[in-house]
């Protein structure tokens, strides 16, 4: 049974099956990990780039993931120059589990900020639901750009549409599809 699920992982890694699907601004990455229900694994976000503000680029200051129950209590990966919290939220289910947790990753200065124009990955170590199904990663990113009287403007990328929908980007904020997996019942 465990030479099928190898088996069954290789070809979906090397097939790009419709497991893991594509991503314009935030992307997920398995790197080998399973996607089975029920075990435990790790899931990366890959940011693709920064935010741009009338004209200018600036790098990503922030970034901030709500992980659903169904992945389970999350322990982020350690990045240096970033502070990292886990933050449940206040609204639970019967079994009193939160509904999501909110992790975030914060640069603890401007140089340790990742530029626009690279890439950067953020490593959550999960334990999926025992029910298979679609897990959406809603994400935003946090950009400050210099701002009139010397004041810092945030600026967002907000990766949290989970329903196929578009929504028009604001002044300040640009939305895109939230980052997906679908986890699958165990051979």
């Amino acid at each position: 049974m465990k030479k099928v699920l190898t088996i069954l992982s290789a070809i979906t890694l090397f097939t790009g099956v419709a497991l893991v699907p594509a991503n314009a601004h935030v992307s997920v990455q398995m790197r080998g990990f399973t996607l089975v229900a029920g075990q435990s694994s790790r899931v990366y976000l890959s940011l693709g780039h920064g935010c741009t503000y009338k004209g200018i680029a600036y790098p990503t200051s922030d970034f901030i993931v709500k992980v659903p129950a169904a992945a389970g209590k999350p322990t982020p990966e350690f990045h240096y120059g970033f502070k990292t919290s886990v933050i449940a939220s206040t609204t639970v289910d019967s079994n009193k589990t939160p509904d999501f947790y909110i992790v975030t990753w914060k640069a603890s200065t401007l140089s340790h900020a990742i530029d626009d124009g690279t890439f950067y990955d953020f490593g959550l170590k999960v334990k999926w639901s025992a029910v298979p199904g679609v897990i959406n990663f809603e994400t935003t990113q946090v950009c400050y750009a210099p701002a009139a009287g010397g004041k810092k403007k945030s600026l967002y990328l907000s990766w949290t549409i989970t329903d196929g929908s578009t929504k028009s980007a604001t002044e300040d904020t640009e939305f895109g599809p939230s980052p997906s997996v679908t986890t699958i019942k165990a051979a």
